[in-house]
């Protein structure tokens, strides 16, 4: 993902962007840039599974900003169109997919951190049958991340897409 330039909430037109919304707190934009960097580039995560965490948890909260920039990611990373479909329409919490064992169970487990914070014990044990210790950590921050992230994006209703629906993949 490419660096925004900084501006103020009092400057920014209908459409304003994540980094410039987060200047009125330098901060916390820091510390986003921070971890968020990490978490983008500097994991051990297999790409494709990080990307559904992401939108994933874009889809459980509505947070169509996310989408938008991630869809393309994912897509890069190596989530095909099938796939894709499935992080945007299966219901939370369901067990059967077209997806991979360990992107489903990728998926149940960004359902049950975004959804009710607590990850059953099976939920996750069938997760770290697919990942390092390491990755786990690392699956987990990514997920927590974003759902941080998905929240300040919808509260400041970045790039006026608080009402927008996720967009359906094409």
């Amino acid at each position: 993902m490419e660096f925004c330039p900084y501006y103020s909430l009092s400057t920014a037109t209908q459409s304003h962007t994540c980094y410039g919304s987060r200047l009125n707190a330098p901060l916390i934009a820091s510390g986003w840039d921070t971890i968020f960097s990490v978490i983008r580039g500097n994991n051990s995560l297999p790409g494709d599974m990080r990307e559904l965490l992401i939108l994933r948890v874009a889809v459980l909260n509505e947070a169509a900003y996310e989408w938008i920039q991630h869809e393309p990611v994912g897509r890069s990373a190596g989530l095909t169109q099938d796939q894709l479909l499935a992080i945007r329409f299966t219901p939370a919490f369901a067990t059967n997919s077209n997806l991979t064992e360990p992107l489903l169970a990728a998926m149940l487990f960004a359902d049950y951190l975004t959804k009710t914070v607590r990850v059953p014990q099976d939920v996750f044990d069938e997760l770290a049958k697919h990942l390092t210790d390491q990755q786990i950590v690392e699956a987990t921050a990514t997920a927590g991340a974003y759902n941080f992230g998905s929240r300040l994006l919808v509260a400041l209703d970045v790039d006026g897409k608080m009402d927008a629906a996720i967009p359906v993949p094409v």
